[in-house]
């Protein structure tokens, strides 16, 4: 059966994504401007690298999104399960695709969140206009529902909110961030 976007209920996703963006951009925004740029612990992003890697993957999800599709011959959530396991087993350590990398530099803080905030935001109107049930192929995922490729930016939030409150603590510890 062919499944359409109006016979998908995306109320508690579009909820959870909003809560997990809400949670993001505060995060970002009470670290403190001094602290935005320093690396907590060794092999560690800074706070501002994190919020710029999101903000680049949600750009690049995104413009997956506004692809044209193939309606799904499968459930278009089916890889909703899979994507939760990989990406909230804060244990095992991912390298990100070059692409969606942060470069080593000073950000501004206010710069950092008015583009992730923009990147946001156009997840939002992307995911209220385009058929979510449509399948597209990827080269990082393969096939992919754009309902799936919301659920990777749910998990790969929340994943990054969990990385950013380690960063906070190591900052803290650092005496940079009270």
């Amino acid at each position: 059966m062919i499944m359409t976007a109006t016979s998908i209920n995306t109320k508690e996703l579009f909820a959870s994504l909003d809560e997990t963006w809400i949670e993001l951009l505060e995060l970002i925004s009470i670290t403190k401007r001094d602290a935005i740029n320093t690396v907590p612990y060794r092999d560690s992003w800074t706070a501002a690298q994190l919020a710029t890697h999101v903000t680049k993957s949600n750009k690049a999800i995104a413009q997956g999104m506004a692809m044209d599709g193939n309606p799904a011959e499968r459930s278009p959530d089916a890889g909703e399960p899979n994507i939760k396991k990989i990406f909230l087993d804060f244990e095992t350590k991912f390298k990100s695709p070059e692409f969606i990398v942060p470069e080593e530099r000073i950000y501004d803080k206010d710069d950092v969140l008015k583009i992730l905030k923009s990147s946001i935001d156009r997840l939002k109107e992307m995911r209220n206009k385009v058929n979510l049930a449509e399948i597209i192929a990827l080269p990082i995922f393969g096939e992919v529902t754009k309902l799936e490729l919301l659920y990777f930016v749910l998990y790969h939030t929340q994943r990054h909110i969990h990385q950013l409150k380690k960063i906070r603590r190591g900052l803290k510890m650092m005496r940079v961030e009270e």
